[in-house]
């Protein structure tokens, strides 16, 4: 049997304290908001040098898991992670693959529906009091926001389902696709036969879920994206997203 041989690189100090940190932040032993103790605490409690513990705070900063505030009142205050920051890192990897907006889109029709099932088979008043408060924020929203409106129940719908994967991978599309939704509400294109049919899906999904039905609620959701897809798309089909 042969092994292939290969230089591992050790960590460097700042590296393992950067580590240290990050475990507490993601763990919850640190929470957004808490400030990290001054420089002299941090280099006794790690046992490194100054310069170590600056390039530690700036690998985390780089990350912004923490933001770093200079000067004599200055410290390190925890932001935490967060779906904007995963976000913007898959947007432009999709974007160096050319990846466009329909693709985009044709991947939340694909995963949406069975979200639509997992919140109708759960059947809680918690999910039932957010789709309709969502609901309600649509049907009164002005003609200029209403997509935007509407794209926030979708997230609700979304936030719903009870699985923190599913939840985290589809909020990561709705960001992506969001400078779009925002540059569709702009631009006023929008429908009044779209909307009302839009509105009356959505009441009809929150009457599956007050019912339970799984089966009825996926079925609804996979047909609507079958009809508002193309109205989801930019008019340039070969439009890559664009996150920068």
């Amino acid at each position: 049997m042969s092994v292939t041989q290969q230089r591992v690189r050790p960590q460097k100090a700042a590296e393992l304290v950067a580590h240290a940190i990050r475990t507490a932040i993601v763990t919850g032993e640190l929470s957004a908001g808490d400030v990290l103790p001054v420089e002299r605490e941090l280099i006794g409690r790690y046992g490194v040098s100054r310069p170590t513990i600056r390039e530690a705070l700036r690998i985390l900063e780089t990350e912004r898991l923490l933001e770093v505030t200079r000067g004599e009142h200055g410290g390190a205050r925890i932001i935490g992670p967060s779906l904007a920051l995963a976000s913007h890192a898959v947007g432009m990897v999709l974007q160096a693959q050319d990846t466009t907006l329909a693709d985009v889109q044709e991947a939340r029709r694909i995963v949406e529906p069975p979200a639509a099932r997992l919140v109708a088979e759960r059947r809680s008043e918690g999910a039932l009091a957010a789709l309709r408060d969502a609901y309600h924020a649509e049907l009164t929203a002005p003609g200029s926001e209403f997509s935007l409106a509407a794209m926030v129940f979708h997230e609700t719908l979304i936030d719903q389902a009870g699985n923190n994967t599913l939840s985290a991978f589809l909020h990561v599309l709705h960001d992506i696709h969001e400078g779009h939704a925002r540059a569709i509400a702009r631009a006023g294109e929008h429908r009044a036969d779209i909307r009302r049919r839009v509105l009356a899906t959505h009441a009809e999904l929150i009457g599956h879920v007050e019912q339970g039905d799984g089966d009825a609620a996926e079925a609804l959701w996979r047909d609507y994206w079958s009809w508002i897809l193309p109205y989801t798309k930019p008019k340039d089909a070969t439009r890559v997203i664009d996150v920068l």
